[in-house]
């Protein structure tokens, strides 16, 4: 054990190992030994609860606080079993949560009045990391929003790619959070929860969940319109190598057949024969230029692009 708060009637017990937290639920008598064994076989996101006894009302489970957006086996999870006295976690490092968030936790710990209290301070924490974390995704795909527009290329593809991916895991990360929160309102008496930090539980839970869905749009926005761009580009590029293997055919033709090796070409002989075979040459690729143009099959190919287009 090294972390312990303690009220006049709750407390916070923090346990450092698994089986040291065994060991206190051992000490809850209405703890039974299948929650136990539930803990120690999900080593992922677990939620359960017992309304079975009056008054003895018990939530438990296990939430992940930290997770790696590249790696999935690097993240933190910590167990919890919560009752309206008591409140203990196993393996749950504070020194990850932002200073400000355990400064704020530590002194509304004061101010609860029973370990359900005490409990949604510490999801508010959780939370508040969260949304810390989001922040600093806001600000980078505000810069593949910007990005797109200057530089669009496989390497921002690859960005955006890693944003739809990363807000996914957000979402699952926050879902755990959502169903606690209604496990919350399902096994304990609403006033017990107190009115102000319990609203602002949901409040942040209904915040970072918007958040979530909003900057998912954002980046189905980014992906459809950096689509566009690559198809725009592409479309361009095989229009104009196709207009220049047009218009350089009748080169081509010319080329070919003045350059077989049979014995008797009559224009080889021809004093201005090479004269003939230029003027043939830039008559026929300039009428055919000028017809394409004349169709408007040429486009855009030869205008010169605007530095603020962002199809250039």
């Amino acid at each position: 054990m090294y972390f312990s708060y303690k009220q006049d009637n709750w407390e916070w017990i923090e346990v450092e190992q698994q089986t040291d937290l065994k060991t206190e639920l051992s000490k809850q008598s209405h703890m039974s030994s299948k929650w136990l064994d539930t803990l120690e076989k999900n080593k992922q996101d677990v939620i359960g609860n017992s309304t079975a006894v009056p008054d003895e009302e018990a939530l438990w489970g296990r939430l992940t606080y930290e997770q790696s957006m590249q790696s999935k086996n690097d993240n933190r999870t910590f167990s919890f079993f919560l009752t309206k006295d008591t409140l203990l976690t196993s393996d749950l490092d504070q020194k990850l949560f932002p200073e400000e968030a355990r400064a704020e936790m530590e002194q509304k710990l004061n101010d609860s009045e029973n370990a359900l209290q005490a409990f949604v301070v510490l999801l508010n924490a959780v939370l508040h990391k969260f949304l810390e974390q989001i922040d600093h995704f806001e600000y980078r795909l505000r810069e593949m929003i910007w990005d797109i527009k200057d530089n669009n290329n496989m390497e921002l593809l690859e960005r955006i790619a890693q944003s739809r991916h990363e807000l996914i895991i957000w979402n699952n990360l926050v879902i755990p959070l959502v169903e606690t929160q209604m496990t919350l309102e399902e096994t304990f008496d609403g006033e017990q929860l107190g009115a102000l930090e319990y609203k602002r539980l949901c409040t942040r839970i209904k915040r970072i969940r918007i958040l979530i869905r909003e900057y998912s749009q954002e980046v189905e926005a980014l992906t459809d319109m950096e689509s566009l761009v690559s198809n725009q580009r592409g479309n361009e590029i095989m229009k104009t190598l196709t207009v220049i293997t047009t218009i350089f055919t009748p080169a081509a033709v010319f080329g070919a057949i003045w350059g077989m090796n049979f014995k008797s070409i009559p224009e080889f002989e021809w004093a201005h024969g090479y004269a003939f075979a230029l003027t043939v040459i830039l008559s026929t690729t300039l009428g055919l230029y000028f017809y394409l143009k004349k169709k408007g099959w040429m486009g855009e190919i030869l205008k010169t692009k605007s530095n603020k287009s962002i199809f250039k």
